[in-house]
């Protein structure tokens, strides 16, 4: 159990944005060693206390950041409307839903949500979203093998969506600046020549 909590605390520490779906594995894992109450509120504690961190490390990082280029993907859009409304709900639902919860932590650190708040929407979202997990490993028993698998696949398909997005970024700024240059370059040639810049 000691290997599975400190799992947790590195699987929702501060790199867990980019370690997306690597904890669901573990649940499963763990979930046919140990009673899945046991895993469920083992993990939710863990998080939480690791939580507690992130969330004032990110409010100082975030002094120094936009929080408008840290937001800019889809579903971070749409956890912070929800947030701007229901705080509270906002983070709930990312602790157990597929939206990114790294995203609710972002906005609950930034607009200096309460802590206590903060932490009791995780560990409400958190304690099913595990318990439900472990009890799926329990019953379903993969192995290692297709555990190993389900890890590999999700950082496979992790890195080919940063790797689209970036290529499609690049795509869209080559061609910004491709009608920029032509815009200066059409009203150059439509400029009048300056006086005295004829041929002598």
């Amino acid at each position: 159990m000691t290997v599975f909590i400190l799992l947790t605390l590195w699987c929702h520490g501060p790199l867990s944005p980019f370690l997306p779906a690597a904890y669901e594995p573990l649940l499963l894992f763990y979930g046919q060693l140990y009673p899945p109450l046991v895993v469920a509120l083992a993990g939710a504690l863990a998080s939480a206390a690791v939580e507690y961190l992130n969330y004032h490390m990110y409010r100082a990082i975030l002094g120094h950041a936009s929080i408008g280029r840290v937001m800019s993907t889809r579903a971070s859009r749409t956890v912070s409307a929800l947030f701007a409304r229901r705080p509270f709900l906002a983070v709930w639902i990312c602790a157990w839903s597929p939206l990114p919860d790294w995203a609710a932590r972002v906005l609950a650190s930034h607009a200096r949500y309460s802590i206590r708040r903060y932490l009791a929407a995780v560990l409400a979202g958190r304690i099913p979203k595990f318990w439900f997990l472990a009890a799926v490993g329990m019953h379903w028993a993969p192995s290692g093998a297709t555990i190993a698998a389900i890890v590999l696949g999700s950082v496979v398909l992790t890195l080919g969506g940063i790797f689209f997005r970036r290529s499609a970024g690049r795509s869209q700024l080559a061609a910004s600046r491709a009608a920029l240059l032509m815009v200066v370059g059409i009203g150059l040639a439509a400029l009048p020549p300056a006086a005295g810049a004829g041929p002598r």
